[in-house]
């Protein structure tokens, strides 16, 4: 059996949108606003500078090796099985959570008008009994939807998709016309050093924005890989940043001034069901508040229902490559990856019984997602190496230029979520390498250890960075500096890992690139 080859290029760039516009679209222009006020429209474009660096990188990696999962299969073609097993773990555990986040965000605003969906446990509004239920047949229903296969998937995305785009500007250009209070964006906002980096990290701009890897996760079923997932990621991030920035602009000039007279830092809007209905329902503005609400199960669900499936094509591939057990790499009667489905379904559960707030959670997985994307500059750059005649489709100029940018970025980007999210994203990440190469070990299989060994040296930094040099700690440097260091040491360590890289691709990766043959 093999993945079905069914996905068009607007489906793919519906995908990138559907992916990219969930719930951050109902918390993240409240939670930037408080952060860093007006300068938040500067943290969008910022963070968009940096997803769209991001997005080069890995429009070559996709055009190159269209499969499906494929950040699980690059690392491993480039480096071996345990930066394989790192890369890949890192992308599976930020995807599987990512269904969990978006209905949790469903269910928070849905408890305006249904209660009994929440309940109160200190400051926190966590998942009521009643609550628990309704998300598990949820999370039930996506992946019934992702079993059915990959066409009915994508009458879902396209249908749900267009939705998605129309309501956020609807939303936007009515709070603008009845409640535009532009004075707001002269309020003064007393902004620390990191009220950027906050807005970027913890208030859930990356977060929003690095939905544009979807395209490369679906490449393996798409039926012009090679040209349409550079375009769809393009396209469909350029799209999701305009309507971003609307967003927030319409966030910033819609909140009653008498609301701001402690500034921006001190905003609240309280309602049972989120920020952006508090705000309709001061507002007097009623169907918006009602809209939202519609929105609230359409936005987060759609992207709950993509990333169902994104997720277990990770799991998927690393079961095909041998870095999960192999069940995971099995296909049902329709092409789709059942075993991987069921266990990303089985982990989302498990996850509802964590109950902390939506940005805490944006801000670790977040940070989990860009230890994973901080791989591909690394592997394109060895790639490039490795196989200098091979044919590329989409190639990006000044790559050395460019991988070295992307790779700063992801560094500051990991940073920038904070240490607690810095620190349980390494923690989640190392424990199952541990029992991955102690396995491998005790079976008296290569584990291409040299080749993995820059992950210690690189996570190990951003440790030692949290622990000395970020906010509150004995050598705390102004931000500025801060990340002139953290540029730095990036710049030493990139050429470390990309001389570390196999003398030839892997041959586990199951791909035909050079002479490679799958493995027995």
């Amino acid at each position: 059996m093999e993945l079905k080859r069914d996905l068009g290029v607007s489906t793919l760039i519906l995908a990138v949108v559907t992916s990219t516009i969930g719930s951050g679209w109902l918390f993240a222009p409240y939670f930037s606003a408080r952060s860093a006020g007006p300068a938040s429209l500067v943290a969008w474009v910022a963070g968009g500078a940096m997803a769209f660096v991001l997005a080069l990188v890995f429009a070559e990696l996709g055009a190159l090796v269209n499969s499906s999962g494929a950040l699980a299969q690059i690392p491993l073609l480039s480096h071996g099985r345990l930066s394989g097993f790192i890369g890949g773990w890192s992308a599976w555990i930020s995807y599987v959570s990512l269904p969990t986040i978006e209905v949790l965000a469903l269910l928070q605003y849905l408890a305006s008008s249904l209660p009994w969906l929440t309940r109160d446990q200190g400051t926190l509004q966590v998942l009521s009994g009643a609550g628990q239920l309704v998300a598990v047949v949820l999370l039930v229903l996506f992946t019934w939807i992702n079993l059915a296969g990959v066409s009915r998937l994508a009458r879902w995305i396209d249908s749900l998709t267009i939705w998605k785009l129309i309501v956020p500007i609807l939303v936007s250009v009515t709070l603008m016309l009845l409640s535009g209070h532009w004075g707001n964006l002269g309020v003064k906002v007393t902004m620390g050093q990191g009220a950027l980096v906050d807005a970027i990290g913890s208030g859930g701009i990356l977060f929003s924005l690095l939905g544009f890897r979807t395209a490369m996760d679906l490449a393996g079923e798409a039926r012009r890989p090679q040209r349409d997932v550079p375009l769809a990621m393009g396209v469909g991030l350029g799209l999701c940043l305009v309507i971003y920035l609307i967003l927030q602009l319409a966030f910033l000039v819609s909140v009653p001034p008498a609301d701001l007279h402690s500034g921006w830092t001190a905003l609240t809007l309280t309602a049972h069901g989120g920020p952006m209905v508090a705000l309709a329902l001061g507002l007097g503005l009623g169907w918006v508040a009602t809209l939202l609400l519609i929105d609230a199960v359409i936005s987060p669900g759609a992207t709950a229902l993509t990333f169902v499936g994104v997720s277990a094509r990770v799991s998927w591939m690393m079961g095909e490559c041998g870095l999960l057990p192999k069940g995971l790499g099995r296909l049902n009667s329709r092409g789709v990856p059942h075993w991987a489905l069921i266990s990303s379904l089985v982990v989302g559960y498990a996850l509802l019984w964590i109950g902390p707030s939506w940005q805490t959670v944006v801000s670790f997985l977040t940070s989990t997602l860009v230890i994973a994307l901080a791989m591909g500059p690394v592997s394109l750059l060895s790639l490039r190496r490795q196989l200098p005649a091979e044919q590329r489709p989409f190639r990006i100029p000044q790559a050395t230029l460019l991988c070295s940018i992307a790779f700063v970025m992801a560094t500051w980007a990991t940073s920038w979520c904070g240490r607690q999210a810095l620190e349980g994203a390494v923690t989640v990440i190392l424990i199952p390498t541990l029992i991955y190469a102690i396995n491998r070990w005790r079976q008296r299989q290569p584990i291409d250890l040299r080749s993995g060994l820059w992950w210690a040296l690189y996570l190990g930094v951003l440790l030692l960075d949290m622990e000395l040099f970020s906010n509150g700690q004995p050598l705390e440097l102004p931000a500025l500096l801060h990340m002139l260091v953290l540029a730095g040491l990036s710049l030493l360590i990139l050429p470390l890992a990309v001389n570390s890289a196999l003398p030839e691709i892997s041959p586990h990766a199951l791909t035909d690139l050079g002479q490679t043959e799958p493995a027995t």
